[in-house]
């Protein structure tokens, strides 16, 4: 993945785009869908994860290229309890499919916290710009706050 432009994307009306006067995918300096990828692909679990191996799960495009794999395991707290070890495996789990960012120059850091209301994200860029980026992972769900 690249830096520089990057589609926008209008969560309010559910990750949709917009096109510019050219007829042009609206875009931005922004790392919008390089986030949404690294985070809700699903990376496929070891079997000391999920012993089923038809319930591994994970992002066909990951089985492209040997040894690149993007995405995180978030999927695997779907219907997890919500204490304090599951929100720390989870804000551990999207550093994992964040750490990318960091190795590839393109954040100077990748801070994550999880908490009852969702996921927050926040990217360091070598520009000094920070932005922080907030995911609600339980809508819907009988983990919803």
């Amino acid at each position: 993945m690249t830096t520089g432009a990057d589609a926008v994307l209008y969560p309010n009306e559910g990750y949709d785009i917009h096109f510019d006067a050219q007829g042009d995918i609206e875009t931005a300096d922004q790392l919008n869908t390089a986030l949404l990828m690294s985070l809700f692909c699903e990376r496929r679990a070891a079997p000391s994860e999920m012993p089923a191996p038809e319930l591994r799960r994970g992002w066909i495009g990951n089985e492209a290229t040997p040894g690149f794999e993007i995405g995180s395991k978030l999927w695997l707290y779907e219907q997890a309890r919500m204490t304090r070890s599951t929100l720390n495996g989870i804000a551990d789990e999207a550093r994992a499919g964040l750490k990318w960012l960091v190795e590839d120059k393109v954040a100077v850091s990748v801070k994550t916290s999880a908490t009852i209301n969702g996921l927050s994200v926040e990217l360091e860029r070598s520009n000094s710009d920070v932005s922080t980026h907030f995911y609600k992972l339980w809508e819907g769900t009988g983990n919803a706050a």
